[in-house]
């Protein structure tokens, strides 16, 4: 991807659909700016033509009358542009077109919206795409052997998501053409993380009581892991357990959303970046496990995080080379984010409760993974943080609800 990061002497270029009054203006706003070059767009079908021959960083696309049409459009905009900024404005929305816009944009704004809250949402994303896409990462992830590409039945998953029509029935019908992995979602769905009262016994059940996108998520998540096995070269942790904790850190953070009142789509978000928070450690200590057992054995010995030992030693983090890889597969843009700050996450720039804030809290105050060397690749509480967002009044439930599934799934 290449994507153009804020700089004196670069001019940014957004496409902005100006198909109603009030996008027309927002857009006006954004060109005032000196940095700022807009090209309009007033017939939607010459959106992708327009994206072809321009080297845009932003979109700014209202939904219009039409949002599900609009959201398929969106949806073609990431498979041929996936580093362009994504802004949707919209009206009233159903909650499969909201879920739809959560996941395919990096913000999604009400039409009314003030001109600096757009060009302010902008900014943040330019500047988190840039992080993302750091050279001396984007390299790193190139020396890699072969990736792991998302399975069949993950897209069919992704497509009766989006369809109006999918019911329970047809969704299970999708799983139930990989017998292995609807096998290994069972066992996960009847495992302690989600405390069921009574054991489920059929994948039709399994989706009508987690729903379709917890479904998706846990097969995604599988796959991934299972794509990074532990072998002989590595004994200095346990892959099972990175996994494990994972499921952990992603329940809880499913929790710690849905106390703090955020919307069902946050909490979906969180539950994600929660399993896929520290998938980039094993990619960095399948790649080269002496290495990386030399850089945990650093940080255990200097008492030092790991990720500044990563930083130190390899030139990236865990959680870049995470947050990269997810973008490669087009993942909601804040699951990426709150994979990528979920040690530093005074670093990112959006105020606010966020899927990032559940993630980095469940996986500070959940214990952490255990290593030969004893070193604590988990996250340390930023109080800092906490109180940028104006939240330390919920510390003491956030400690209850880690503390539950602390007790659930075996750590103590």
């Amino acid at each position: 991807m290449d994507v153009r990061v804020a700089s004196p002497v670069m001019q940014h270029q957004a496409v902005c659909c100006q198909l109603c009054s009030q996008s027309s203006m927002l857009g006006q706003a954004l060109a005032e700016k000196s940095e700022w070059q807009t090209v309009p767009v007033t017939d939607i079908d010459e959106l992708i033509a327009t994206l072809d021959r321009t080297d845009a960083d932003v979109l700014i696309l209202p939904l219009g009358d039409h949002p599900g049409q609009t959201l398929d459009l969106l949806s073609d905009v990431v498979e041929k542009h996936p580093g362009i900024v994504r802004v949707v404005l919209s009206g009233h929305l159903t909650p499969q077109q909201t879920a739809r816009a959560s996941e395919l944009a990096h913000h999604s704004l009400p039409l009314d919206c003030q001109p600096q809250e757009l060009i302010d949402d902008i900014a943040n994303s330019i500047h988190v795409t840039g992080l993302i896409n750091k050279p001396a990462v984007r390299e790193y992830i190139t020396s890699l052997k072969a990736l792991p590409v998302l399975p069949d039945v993950y897209e069919k998953l992704n497509n009766s998501l989006n369809s109006e029509r999918a019911n329970a029935r047809e969704i299970a019908n999708v799983l139930e053409q990989d017998p292995v992995m609807a096998a290994k979602i069972m066992q996960l769905v009847n495992s302690a993380y989600f405390g069921l009262s009574r054991e489920i016994s059929r994948i039709h059940e399994a989706v009508t009581i987690l729903g379709v996108r917890m479904i998706r998520d846990l097969v995604l998540t599988s796959h991934l892991f299972e794509s990074y096995p532990q072998t002989d070269d590595w004994k200095s942790f346990s892959f099972k357990q990175i996994h494990q904790r994972s499921m952990a850190v992603a329940r809880a953070a499913q929790h710690i959303a849905r106390a703090a009142k955020a919307d069902r789509h946050v909490q979906a978000q969180a539950f994600l970046a929660g399993l896929l928070h520290d998938f980039g450690i094993l990619v960095l200590a399948s790649h080269n496990p002496l290495d990386y057992h030399r850089i945990i054995s650093k940080a255990s010995l200097m008492e030092q995080p790991v990720y500044a030992i990563e930083k130190l030693e390899l030139g990236v983090t865990h959680a870049e080379a995470g947050a990269y890889l997810l973008a490669l597969w087009k993942l909601p843009p804040r699951v990426i984010e709150a994979v990528l700050f979920h040690h530093f996450p005074k670093a990112n720039p959006t105020d606010g409760f966020t899927p990032l804030t559940a993630v980095h809290v469940a996986d500070a105050l959940l214990p952490p993974a255990t290593s030969v060397v004893g070193c604590d690749m988990s996250s340390q509480l930023s109080m800092s943080y906490i109180k940028k967002i104006g939240m330390e009044k919920d510390l003491d439930r956030w400690q209850l609800i880690t503390a539950d599934y602390q007790a659930q799934v075996g750590f103590v």
